[in-house]
């Protein structure tokens, strides 16, 4: 009786420890890690050691949300205190916001205020980007203390983490499941959501797929969900993105046959870091 054996022994070492610890072996078993994660042990097992961003190989933009025009101060100004790629910074703020001129006082990155020209679940598409990869958060987000992100050794792919399109993750979920719907027009097979925060968007990709999702569903989205009205007789509205979303991109990557600039791993197995 394996019971009885273990209420013995919690009887004999109650009062003392009987595990002997050491700092050369770590189990890492379905982690990704980047360098900066090991510690002193040197018998490693089960660590998917990927590498770290390289400023020399690739920039990166922030772009932030922001729906007045002073609530991302507070990421701005604790900036310089993260270990960040961010090379350059945008505040997409509504029209007729203020923008501020003292930035540079806040941070070293450079920082640039954007006025809308599309509502805001545009931002995805709408922002004017730079550099060849770029970010999304919005000013309710602060930077993470170490922004990790991973690429694969060698061949330098941004790694990105998604979640299973299956009913435990996603589809139980109202606004997870349509927005694999709407992925699926564009990919039949997309069973993968990618968190638009968590997306390392390649600038040029962005750009094709956006025309064409402006080209299929309006400059603002407007006709989204136009062929959706036998759904609305049914219930008062559709609970889904009203715009471009990062697991739609992916989707379209895959039908374009694009998708081989990402190493895609599965959140639900190895977990996730959030940047924001």
């Amino acid at each position: 009786n394996n019971v009885d054996m273990f209420k013995k022994w919690a009887d004999i070492w109650e009062k003392e420890d009987p595990f002997k610890y050491t700092p050369v072996i770590h189990n890492y078993a379905a982690t990704n890690l980047i360098p900066r994660h090991l510690g002193p042990e040197y018998i490693i097992h089960g660590a998917k050691l990927y590498s770290p961003w390289n400023p020399t190989k690739s920039e990166v933009t922030l772009v932030v949300s922001e729906w007045f025009f002073d609530r991302s101060l507070h990421l701005v100004k604790n900036l310089d205190e993260k270990d960040h790629p961010f090379s350059e910074v945008v505040i997409m703020v509504p029209p007729v916001a203020g923008s501020h001129d003292d930035y540079d006082e806040m941070t070293d990155v450079p920082v640039r205020t954007q006025h809308r020209g599309a509502p805001d679940f545009m931002d995805l598409c709408e922002a004017d980007i730079k550099t060849e990869w770029f970010m999304l958060t919005n000013s309710y987000h602060h930077v993470a203390r170490h922004v990790d992100l991973m690429f694969t050794p060698g061949t330098f792919k941004p790694v990105i983490p998604f979640t299973p399109a299956t009913y435990p993750f996603c589809f139980k979920f109202p606004y997870c499941k349509e927005t694999v719907n709407l992925a699926q027009r564009i990919n039949p097979g997309q069973d993968k959501v990618i968190q638009d925060m968590d997306m390392l968007y390649n600038t040029e990709a962005r750009n094709a797929y956006c025309k064409e999702w402006k080209e299929e569903n309006g400059e603002e989205g407007e006709e989204l969900y136009k062929n959706q009205q036998r759904r609305l007789m049914f219930r008062k509205k559709i609970i889904g993105p009203p715009g471009p979303t990062g697991t739609s991109y992916y989707a379209w990557l895959v039908r374009e046959k694009k998708d081989s600039i990402y190493k895609m791993t599965d959140r639900s197995l190895y977990g996730a870091r959030p940047p924001f």
